[in-house]
């Protein structure tokens, strides 16, 4: 049991002389290689299992549990669904000689998440032993194998070919109902973008409308109003010619009054120079009467 492992296997173990399918993972945790594809050889795997699996081993390397580990495990989890929980066991490679030891050494380095996914399985983890430091026969490397076997056995039932395609039939359904959610959603924003659109499309014909009216009325009422000062001018210019002819017609008529008092004034001037010619003649004529008498 390595996470090197590259390729999903199952594989037969007997113990207690009960023989075993044992799901041995892929490097679920290698951040080199998607999640989809090693889901997909998991599942080929658990289906050629007949009479079901007794227990999925998922292999990682001792190390920080990171973020992306912790999403890797949950979707696996997931993936099998909530049946496969009780088939699960963790095992942890590539420990040092202290961890190997003494498990506790091991559960101290854990972080909280790797903690609560453990817990999630039933507690159920082991270690394999490293080669290189404990060799296959030595008490340590035994002891560690040991305990992952007494593991399997411990496990109640199996996990059938039936519960995993159920769980996919749900998930294919769950995964649909989420696509037609994601689509209707995305149609209704699609609606509601159309409508928002049209709305808008609504308000600017409407205030290009209100704007052209505008501009139409002030316009119209410029047009107005510039007809209002042109009769207004007109009647004015009427006016002034009306006020110029009165004006002339009076200046006509004391011409004419004004001629009319010369013309008086000069017969009464011809008519006093004809009196006073007439007196001047009438005393001449008397006095020269007066003359020839007295000469007589």
């Amino acid at each position: 049991m390595d996470s090197i492992t590259q390729e999903c296997k199952a594989e037969t173990m007997l113990i207690d002389d009960v023989p075993y399918n044992i799901v041995d993972t892929p490097g679920i945790l290698d951040p080199n290689r998607g999640t989809i594809p090693i889901l997909n050889e998991i599942s080929k795997t658990i289906n050629k299992c007949a009479h079901g699996v007794k227990a999925i081993l998922i292999v990682s390397e001792v190390g920080r549990f990171t973020n992306e580990q912790k999403d890797a495990l949950n979707r696996i989890r997931n993936f099998l669904g909530k049946d496969a929980t009780n088939n699960i066991i963790s095992v942890l490679s590539r420990a040092d000689k202290d961890q190997t030891e003494d498990r506790s050494i091991m559960q101290s380095d854990w972080n909280q998440s790797f903690r609560s996914f453990i817990q999630g399985i039933g507690n159920r983890w082991g270690i394999s032993p490293n080669p290189e430091i404990f060799p296959a026969g030595e008490e340590t490397h035994k002891v560690r194998l040991g305990e992952i076997k007494n593991l399997i056995s411990s496990i109640q039932g199996v996990y059938t070919t039936e519960q995993h395609e159920k769980c996919q039939r749900e998930q294919a359904e769950a995964r649909r109902r989420k696509e037609e959610d994601e689509k209707r959603a995305k149609r209704e924003h699609d609606e509601k973008l159309k409508e928002d659109a049209r709305r808008e499309a609504e308000r600017a014909h409407q205030r290009e409308f209100n704007q052209m009216r505008q501009e139409y009325e002030k316009q119209h009422r410029q047009i107005l109003e510039k007809m209002i000062e042109s009769l207004r001018r007109e009647k004015e210019n009427e006016r002034q010619e009306r006020e110029k002819e009165r004006q002339e017609a009076r200046e006509h008529q004391e011409r004419r009054r004004q001629e009319e008092r010369e013309r008086q004034e000069r017969e009464r001037q011809e008519r006093r120079q004809q009196e006073l010619k007439d007196g001047i003649m009438f005393a001449a004529s008397e006095a020269l009467k007066m003359a020839f008498y007295a000469f007589i």
